[in-house]
């Protein structure tokens, strides 16, 4: 039997959609990377944001909030800002914690503010900064949660070449890897963009972009603020859109980025932006109306017997199921607190005291376990699936739980309630030396663990077993 109809991935909702500016001022501490040498802002690139989407079903039953944050990370494990932001928020808002998703865009030009850093030049602005940002996540919330409206959220699928891997042989030392455009190994293109469409008068209140790439454009001789290639991104598609706001959803790009990367000039950014924006635009423009599926209509006698299909209305799907699961990832021996202050002493060339600084950190949530709480969300909007997990995560993990689960449309979100913890890798990387291997803490085995905690995650709210290939 020939397929006759096809659906889009949609789910029928409340939705509401809510941005407040969360730009710091000029001169905070803004130092992400290791080679700068500087620590302080010098202006304003282009503006930072968080933008909340409210959805709830049609009983308008608890509604949960996720937010989209133009930031590198939120505050660091040694502060646990992050766990700090999202209390201030539960408290104001009084929403449960699985009802709750920060998600960090990983911007590397934005501020750190991290109190670890408030004795660093600029650190003196950063604990205003952080009670402006929860203050702007509480209105946007607030007024996300306000404004919810009947509404349909679709996605549709397409592709963008502006990421790479990034895993690249150094070429007279190819035992060591560097951190760069490796030309040698296909990324993953895919792209997936959401539209949440008002019911009635198909108004376009917000779009989802969700897309794996390390957003590094800008490297350590920028001293802009920036939301690098994400901020021209969101001007592209909001032109086209009426000015309906955009939310950014970090994918799993943790051997991901522009092979053109680490300038310090803007073009660079808003050109990789443009390009982003447009491929998104361009799945935008491939949708059909909200709630209309395409089906075949009848045969059609001429030249050739012709099949004609249109659009036509169908009944969306109305089931909203929110999750969330706490994991026990393994972590890899490392070194105390002791010996990373004695190893800090010693060092004298400051990218090296940067590394130590941030595996010390580490080192304080381990204090000698061996294991690492994590979180993984599993929302399901009808045929949509967002997940999110609480690290950089290998691309592979979506591309599996993608094939996993055809029927949906899997929306995966790395860099949630991040608090800069670092990377999770297919074991076979781990003996390398490769940074995205020995910089974080999670030890051999974590990739399989959370891919299998996302498929069991996914099955047991949607009922559907994962496909086996």
């Amino acid at each position: 039997m020939s397929t006759t109809q096809v659906f889009a991935a949609e789910g029928h909702l409340l939705a509401g959609v809510n941005r407040q500016e969360i730009t710091p001022p000029v001169g905070i501490y803004g130092r992400m990377w290791g080679a700068s040498n500087h620590d302080q802002s010098e202006g304003t690139h282009r503006p930072l944001y968080t933008t909340a989407l409210a959805i709830s079903d049609l009983e308008n039953c608890k509604p949960a909030l996720l937010f989209a944050i133009d930031a590198g990370s939120i505050g660091d494990l040694a502060g646990r800002e992050a766990t700090w932001l999202r209390q201030q928020i539960k408290d104001a808002i009084d929403i449960d914690d699985d009802h709750l998703m920060l998600a960090c865009s990983h911007t590397h030009a934005s501020p750190w503010a991290a109190r670890s850093r408030v004795h660093m030049p600029g650190g003196e602005m950063i604990e205003k900064y952080l009670a402006d940002t929860a203050l702007a996540c509480i209105t946007a919330g607030k007024e996300a949660i306000a404004q919810m409206e009947v509404a349909i959220l679709t996605f549709g699928q397409g592709s963008c070449s502006l990421e790479t891997n990034r895993d690249f042989p150094e070429p007279n030392n190819p035992k060591r890897y560097l951190t760069g455009f490796n030309p040698e190994i296909k990324a993953d293109d895919t792209l997936l963009v959401g539209r949440v469409t008002r019911v009635s008068d198909h108004k376009i209140l917000g779009t989802l972009v969700n897309y794996a790439c390390h957003p590094t454009s800008l490297g350590w001789d920028n001293k802009l603020i920036s939301p690098d290639y994400v901020g021209r991104m969101r001007e592209v598609i909001e032109r086209e859109t009426d000015g309906a706001p955009c939310l950014f959803l970090q994918g799993a790009s943790g051997d991901l980025a522009p092979a053109y990367q680490y300038e310090g000039v803007t073009n660079v950014a808003d050109q990789h932006g443009e390009q982003l924006g447009y491929a998104s635009l361009s799945t935008l423009s491939a949708m059909h109306p909200a709630g209309e599926a395409i089906r075949f209509i009848r045969v059609v006698e001429s030249g050739a017997p012709l099949a004609y299909w249109k659009p036509e209305q169908y009944e969306v799907s109305t089931v909203v199921a929110i999750t969330r699961s706490a994991i026990d990832m393994p972590a890899k021996d490392w070194p105390s607190i002791a010996e990373l202050n004695e190893q800090y002493k010693q060092a004298t060339d400051s990218f090296a005291r940067e590394r130590i600084f941030r595996k010390r950190s580490i080192a304080a949530l381990l204090m000698g376990g061996n294991s690492i709480p994590m979180s993984i969300y599993v929302w399901q909007i009808g045929k949509i699936i967002l997940i999110g997990a609480q690290a950089e995560v290998y691309s592979i993990w979506q591309q599996e739980i993608r094939a996993a689960f055809p029927d949906y449309a899997i929306v995966a979100i790395t860099c949630t309630d991040y608090e800069a913890i670092g990377y999770i890798v297919p074991d076979e990387l781990h003996d390398l030396d490769l940074y995205t291997a020995w910089q974080p803490p999670f030890g051999k085995g974590s990739l399989n663990l959370l891919l299998q905690r996302s498929k069991d995650l996914i099955s047991n709210v949607t009922g559907s077993p994962p496909f086996i290939r």
